[in-house]
């Protein structure tokens, strides 16, 4: 969204009050570097938090110690910082690019609606603790505007160059809402599951950074898909409440986190200077004065300004309306959360230095790594903080399933009829179903049985990346509003399985077999998929449109009135239905022969992969039955499924 003017004209006016000071500082900047162009204080504060030894920062800013005498005896992980504050070696570890990916994930692009949902304009913000987003008081004035309008996470470019699927999370003002027109910041609760993009904490100390420090913004300028600057972007001038730098930025990048080399927020970007004529009025790049209604996007920019995170952290600290706040008091912890991304597997000494091993990764060998964690107390102390250990490994691909299939099919009868090959695949996949698992997609689909190869679950209609705590987590708080609800309301199981639902996906509906168990539970018609697009489907019959690729339809698919074609999974929902046709026969009534035949061209059209390999595996291992058209793919056309259907 555009800066109001009134923000506009504050920034340029401290801008230029402080073009003296701005000017010794450059001189000393360019004599010395930030150690000289900053006060002994700051600069003192400043090493010290980058690991220099009290004594030792204390002897640099007093000229009793040269800056890089001292550098050469530190440990390399301080020497290496310092070195680039004194301007001696630029050069960074690639962890840098690690924590940049990290830390990008928390932010998002704020989409400003009215209350018929229109679009009204963009902004930046970004997740500073678990519950709570923080962007600009011009961006979000009250808590109406923040009710009407929504963040988007993961709105940003793929490496070859396709947008990712973006996660919209609605803003909950009447849980949190603090805002504060001086220091232009404005602090919401969001709704919904955000562990899978951590959060940037809000540190209140001082010496996160010098004058002439290299900083960097990730932002969405102009609406635009997620961006960064990186730092060729310098710190010029620090005021009591305010941070004068050159980073690139444009309009929409409003509420946009500043970082320093470590990738600790240092500021709220808020507004731009621009560059103004004799008389004061703002120009163009192209040097007219600006004209009323001309974008922000036309101004010839000085320099950007930033609102400290050590000012916003002490106006919260002193605000009577937070004070007791649950919500207020996590973000004032400035606890760091674990790395967001995909973790090492290490070994030995070094895995038991790992304080957070997150979700199942999958490596390049096929073998996955299952995170497992140990609380330990030792002569009855206060237990300290949990040790992970190297996390066990099984392959994603069992080296062995090829000689269980063997084994499974070894008394099938070879030849016979295509009803006589139906009744034998039935009688089999039903006499070996000895385990029922009941249905709880949280404990027995998502942590290993849906898993794809890289460790990430997809949603079956969409695709869309999900972790698996990030369902785990989503199907355990639907479970918990259930119970609350069903306390409260008089509501039936049915209307609160419909109001809250799990990212689960049955292929054959569960209103068609009366919700029964094993059925219900059985693991291989189940599938990770959002509620949305579960909703989207509904209990609609599977249907090829001719025209799918030309009409309009949804990211899960197109449902036209008892029909719906999926965007994805199409061969995996095809095969898990005929399943479903042998282990239960006669229970479907919805399909008749018309519907057999696009199950079996999906079949043949997206024949079985690694991942639903594994999930076979996987499935035989916890049930004890398979599904033949993953073992053996070709036996489709030997088969009469319509021996399956209801009459």
């Amino acid at each position: 969204m555009d800066i109001p003017r009134e923000v506009l004209a504050q920034t340029q006016a401290r801008f230029v009050r402080r073009d003296p000071e701005r000017g010794q500082c450059q001189a000393r900047l360019d004599a010395g570097g930030p150690l000289a162009a900053d006060s002994q204080a700051r600069v003192e504060a400043r090493l010290t938090r980058l690991g220099v030894p009290l004594a030792d920062a204390r002897a640099i800013t007093e000229g009793q110690a040269d800056a890089l005498t001292v550098a050469a005896r530190l440990p390399e992980d301080t020497r290496l910082p310092l070195e680039r504050v004194i301007g001696a070696n630029d050069l960074l570890g690639v962890a840098y690019l690690d924590l940049a990916r990290s830390a990008s994930r928390a932010v998002g692009r704020i989409v400003l609606k009215d209350g018929r949902g229109r679009t009204l304009g963009y902004g930046t913000g970004w997740l500073c603790g678990p519950h709570t987003i923080l962007t600009n008081h011009h961006v979000l004035e009250d808590a109406g505007a923040a009710r009407t309008s929504v963040i988007e996470f993961n709105y940003e470019l793929r490496a070859d160059g396709t947008l990712r699927d973006r996660v919209t999370l609605s803003l909950d003002p009447d849980a949190l809402f603090l805002t504060s027109a001086p220091l232009d910041y404005s602090l919401v609760a969001v709704r919904g599951d955000t562990s899978a993009f951590g959060w940037l904490p809000l540190f209140g100390t001082t010496g996160k950074v010098l004058v002439g420090e290299a900083l960097s913004i990730i932002q969405h300028p102009s609406g635009e898909p997620k961006q960064v600057a990186l730092r060729e972007n310098r710190l010029v001038d620090l005021l009591p409440d305010f941070l004068h730098y050159e980073t690139d930025t444009a309009p929409g990048s409003s509420g946009s986190p500043v970082f320093n080399d470590t990738w600790e927020v240092v500021a709220l970007h808020h507004s731009g200077v621009p560059r103004t004529d004799a008389q004061g009025r703002t120009l163009r790049r192209d040097g007219q004065p600006l004209q009323p209604g001309d974008p922000d996007t036309l101004i010839d920019w000085l320099a950007n300004e930033g609102v400290r995170i050590s000012r916003i952290v002490e106006d919260l600290r002193a605000r009577p309306d937070a004070a007791g706040n649950a919500l207020v008091a996590e973000v004032l912890a400035a606890n760091r959360p674990p790395v967001v991304g995909t973790p090492e597997i290490r070994s030995g000494a070094e895995a038991a230095r790992v304080l957070d091993l997150g979700a199942v990764t999958v490596g390049a060998d096929g073998v996955a790594s299952l995170p497992v964690t140990l609380r330990l107390r030792v002569g009855g102390g206060e237990a300290g903080p949990p040790v992970p250990v190297p996390p066990p490994v099984r392959p994603y691909l069992d080296p062995q399933d090829a000689e269980h299939a063997a084994a499974y099919y070894a008394g099938l009868p070879e030849g016979g009829t295509p009803q006589a090959r139906f009744l034998a695949l039935s009688e089999l996949v039903t006499r070996t179903h000895v385990r029922t698992p009941g249905y709880d997609p949280a404990d027995e689909l998502y942590p290993w049985v849906d898993l794809w190869p890289d460790g990430k679950l997809r949603s079956l209609y969409s695709a869309r990346e999900h972790t698996p705590q990030e369902l785990i987590a989503a199907d355990r708080a639907a479970q918990e509003r259930r119970t609350a609800l069903a306390a409260r309301e008089s509501l039936s199981v049915e209307a609160l399985e419909e109001a809250l639902l799990y990212n689960c996906e049955h292929v054959v509906p569960q209103s068609w077999f009366g919700k029964r168990e094993p059925m219900r539970g059985d693991l291989h018609h189940l599938f990770a998929c959002e509620p949305g697009c579960n909703s989207f489907r509904g209990n609609t019959p599977y249907f090829d449109f001719p025209d799918y690729g030309e009409a309009l339809r949804s990211d899960c698919g197109r449902r036209d009135p008892g029909e719906f074609e999926p965007a994805h999974g199409k061969g995996a929902a095809s095969r898990a239905t005929l399943y479903f046709l042998l282990r239960y026969p006669g229970v479907v009534r919805q399909y008749g022969e018309r519907h057999l035949q696009t199950l079996l061209a999906w079949h043949a059209a997206d024949p079985p992969a690694d991942w639903e390999r594994h999930r076979n595996a996987a499935i035989f291992a916890r049930q004890g039955n398979r599904n033949p058209l993953i073992d053996h793919p070709e036996w489709a056309a030997e088969v009469a499924w319509g021996e399956g259907l209801g009459r």
